[in-house]
């Protein structure tokens, strides 16, 4: 990274709140849940869970949230899957650790015929298959640090990248470098990608759209305003609902205390229009819809944190008891 990039980079790690709370109010030594991805049925939801120095992939039925292992390594660090669009395939990211490169795993629902992307010098997370099935969409972290002495070292100067299935054909999508990148979201004809970042933007988080077919700029940067909103723009995980027309996010606010409130909001992509579906959440985060944009879940709250369902048809909460877990 040039010296003036790094610069105006360190500026806007204070435009990082989202990041940065989560990362100073949870401890990294807590069991925590690190994203969810609903099965293409609606009807489970494989989440990972993070637990004695590593992370894995669990799937929890919805009906029962008694969880069991999808995967079965003893060690390292498994990423959020993603389902192809025919249901036949799941990708996810895996390092062992120890400094060793986090790489693309591709294998069938059932777990069989694991199988990662070829060996490269860089760490490859949040994979997303196109709406085709033939390509994969990830984000490559091109350092591994901290560009100031206060802040802990974090996977910096991101990318998204697509490829064929095998890895090959190799295209990058942004050039940006991003300090920061929320998990992404394809858009349901497959012609967009979503983004969370602070680059690009003149004051703090915005929504960026990039076009799948024509890698450039940004063809579209949100920030809607929500009410209560902080001084800078604070949103995460957005993601398109089935109808394309559509995202839902977190964003957030100031609440009574000096915290801030992450709650759900869904806007119209043509008037911008915004509505609230949820009210003083506290701290939230791993917002994921379901298939048929039904429901979402998310992480609610960092003392004691809980996983809840959102029902997007009258706004309704509902606890998910999650047993199992080891």
């Amino acid at each position: 990274m040039r010296t003036g990039e790094r610069t105006l980079t360190l500026v806007k790690v204070g435009l990082c709140v989202s990041f940065l709370v989560a990362c100073t109010a949870c401890n990294r030594a807590e069991p925590r849940f690190e994203g969810f991805t609903f099965s293409p049925d609606g009807t489970s939801i494989f989440a990972v869970y993070f637990h004695s120095g590593s992370s894995f992939i669990y799937k929890i039925p919805i009906d029962s949230g008694k969880a069991t292992r999808f995967t079965r390594g003893k060690e390292g660090f498994e990423g959020v899957p993603s389902f192809s669009p025919d249901g036949k395939l799941i990708a996810y990211s895996y390092s062992p650790g120890h400094k060793v490169h986090s790489r693309i795993i591709i294998c069938e629902v059932d777990g069989s015929n694991a199988h990662p992307f070829a060996t490269l010098e860089a760490d490859d997370f949040r994979p997303l298959f196109s709406t085709d099935n033939k390509t994969i969409i990830f984000a490559r972290s091109g350092y591994f640090g901290s560009y100031s002495p206060i802040a802990q070292p974090y996977h910096h100067e991101w990318n998204f990248y697509t490829s064929d299935l095998s890895g090959g054909n190799l295209r990058q999508l942004t050039n940006e470098d991003f300090y920061m990148v929320s998990r992404a979201s394809v858009s349901p004809d497959g012609k967009s990608l979503l983004f969370v970042s602070s680059e690009g933007t003149a004051s703090g988080d915005g929504m960026l759209i990039y076009s799948l077919e024509q890698p450039g700029k940004p063809k579209q940067v949100l920030q809607p305003h929500v009410k209560h909103e902080p001084a800078q723009s604070t949103f995460n995980d957005p993601i398109f609902l089935p109808d394309g027309k559509s995202i839902l996010f977190l964003a957030a606010t100031t609440g009574a205390s000096s915290a801030y409130d992450y709650d759900v909001y869904r806007m119209d992509l043509q008037t911008q229009e915004i509505e609230k579906r949820t009210i003083a959440n506290g701290y939230a985060y791993n917002l994921q819809v379901s298939p048929d944009g039904k429901r979402a879940v998310f992480v609610k709250g960092l003392k004691d944190p809980e996983i809840v369902l959102l029902d997007l048809a009258n706004n309704q909460l509902t606890p998910l008891k999650v047993t199992g877990l080891d």
